[in-house]
């Protein structure tokens, strides 16, 4: 299981995303937030087995992306630039092997 934690920033809330690797290069997810527009996309994807291929690849015949993680994150995140939803892709991502796991930093200079 992999298992990151992410800091939001300014908001305050931090979230737990569990993945899971359930073969085939499918994962379960679990999302654990103080966020409540997070625990609302935790309940819509809770208990789903994921393809994580779809989820990062695009379609090679038709250049399209069919992300359920991105499209319930869109319509259930007030904001785009919410740092958990690439912190959700990378965890999905190293669940199933096709990354390995390093922190990730976004840093603002004055």
């Amino acid at each position: 299981m992999t298992q990151v934690k992410i800091f939001a920033g300014i908001c305050g809330f931090t979230t737990t995303v569990q993945s899971e690797d359930r073969g085939g290069y499918k994962a379960g997810l679990k999302i654990t937030s103080q966020c409540p527009n997070w625990k609302k996309v935790d309940e819509i994807l809770a208990d789903d087995d994921i393809n994580v291929m779809t989820e990062l690849f695009k379609n090679r015949q038709t250049g399209e992306l069919n992300s359920r993680l991105l499209d319930v994150a869109l319509k259930t995140i007030p904001h785009v630039s919410c740092p958990v939803i690439s912190g959700t892709f990378k965890a999905l991502e190293v669940s199933v092997g096709l990354a390995l796991p390093k922190d990730a930093t976004i840093t603002f200079i004055d």
